[in-house]
């Protein structure tokens, strides 16, 4: 059974970072971010040095240029810009503090974030959030006969996640040898992992096995799968 999402994201955050003393200001924010893919993720900054702000921020650093994706003023209110428009949601919750909910996220919304506090008349003081995204499919996994040899059968599963899943198979007993594994990187960011296995069926029928159990393990759930061995195959 996995952990809840809530606990394994407070798991994979690091603590809040406050500016140091070089700046006249001082904002607390999260260095780095999780968010789970198809998601809604919520990113502040807080100023907690009292100042006159006239204006708040939001950029998203896209290579090395950033670009502006949403402001907030007591004037004009929230103004958000394409083409975050229907995804994006900013405010202010006291004077000095603001965050930014991005609706849904996607692969393309990993990267990293800034907020400025616009200070009159010290000009913008800010600090970057980074934006980590995480994914995972469920397991699939697939028994073949091996024409050629009635003395194993194969067994073959994969998935696809970023991190990587990591897969095992129980009991370890039956395997003849080591796993073939496969790594196949996707344009989204996300790996594709297979691994085969060649199943020893003199060894199944010695212990009695009537299925095998595989699991998989990644930061945002566990899974295990039962895999039954057909009739034919447990009595020859």
């Amino acid at each position: 059974m996995g952990f809840p999402r809530h606990f394994i994201l407070q798991l994979l955050m690091l603590p809040i970072w406050v500016q140091g003393s070089d700046s006249p200001y001082r904002i607390k924010y999260k260095n780095n971010e999780t968010a789970i893919f198809g998601e809604n993720v919520t990113i502040f900054c807080n100023l907690t040095t009292p100042a006159d702000v006239v204006q708040i921020t939001w950029q998203k650093i896209q290579g090395s240029l950033p670009q502006n994706i949403g402001t907030y003023s007591s004037i004009y209110g929230e103004k958000i810009l394409p083409p975050y428009r229907d995804r994006l949601h900013c405010e202010v919750i006291e004077p000095n503090s603001s965050f930014i909910t991005i609706r849904e996220v996607t692969f393309e919304d990993e990267a990293c974030y800034k907020c400025l506090f616009n200070v009159f008349p010290h000009g913008s003081h800010g600090g970057q959030i980074c934006l980590n995204i995480i994914a995972v499919s469920e397991l699939k996994t697939e028994l073949q006969s091996n024409l050629d040899s009635e003395d194993f059968l194969r067994f073959i599963y994969s998935a696809v996640g970023k991190p990587v899943p990591q897969i095992s198979l129980f009991p370890s007993r039956v395997l003849i040898n080591p796993p073939e594994e496969y790594f196949a990187q996707n344009p989204n960011g996300t790996v594709t992992i297979t691994k085969m296995y060649n199943i020893s069926l003199e060894t199944v029928r010695s212990l009695g096995l009537q299925y095998l159990t595989v699991r998989m393990d990644h930061p945002l759930r566990n899974e295990e799968k039962i895999v039954p061995l057909s009739v034919k195959q447990e009595c020859k």
